[in-house]
């Protein structure tokens, strides 16, 4: 009884179920051996252990106007020396478990660093006022491509879904200040185009 008891216990650890959404990374004596495949794997324990991961489901992480972090996480300067402040989310999936064990130690944190290294290096490269209004899906589109080249040389196993440009404002202390600028360039344009029409009119 004793030894089908400890045939069951060995069997229990070494059979394992992988959903479909799921790989898993198997381990011979601490060394990657393989990745398992969706279905029934088998992994003889203790020499093989594993870890199943969901490939499919997808992560995020908010950098800058997250309210919880620092305040300043989000202020970035622009290359005509202007400070915007950015909030954005990068959404992300694991595209290789064993990549990602093995070749980073903290997915998240490597994610946000990445992330807000390559935006920070974007908008330094950018006039302020393209970031405020027309630019943004284009400066989310570049970070994209760019965090993604950083982390494919890294071989993290990660793909990234889509970046987020969620806020793209002057910093709150001078906010107010930037909108009476604008609200004032506006009216001014509004006025000089009626003076235009006006003239326009006197001299046909």
């Amino acid at each position: 009884i004793a030894v089908l008891v400890l045939i069951g216990i060995w069997a229990f650890l070494s059979f394992y179920t992988v959903r479909p959404e799921e790989q898993s990374v198997e381990l011979f004596l601490g060394e990657y051996s393989q990745t398992g495949e969706p279905g029934l794997n088998f992994a003889p324990w203790p020499l093989v252990t594993h870890e199943v991961v969901n490939v499919t489901s997808e992560r995020s992480e908010q950098i800058g106007n997250t309210g919880a972090r620092n305040d300043e996480e989000g202020l970035m300067l622009t290359t005509d020396a202007n400070i915007v402040d950015i909030g954005f989310q990068v959404v992300w999936t694991i595209n290789d478990p064993a990549k990602l064990q093995f070749n980073i130690a903290d997915p998240e944190l490597t994610v946000r660093g990445v992330s807000e290294s390559t935006m920070r290096e974007v908008i330094a490269a950018s006039n302020l006022a393209p970031i405020l209004n027309r630019d943004r899906g284009l400066i989310a589109d570049t970070v994209r491509e760019s965090i993604q080249a950083t982390l494919d040389e890294y071989e993290a196993g990660i793909t990234i879904v889509r970046v987020n440009l969620e806020r793209a404002d002057p910093p709150s202390q001078v906010i107010d200040s930037f909108r009476a600028v604008q609200a004032a360039e506006q009216t001014r344009d509004r006025l000089q185009r009626e003076a235009d029409t006006y003239a326009n009119r006197q001299l046909a």
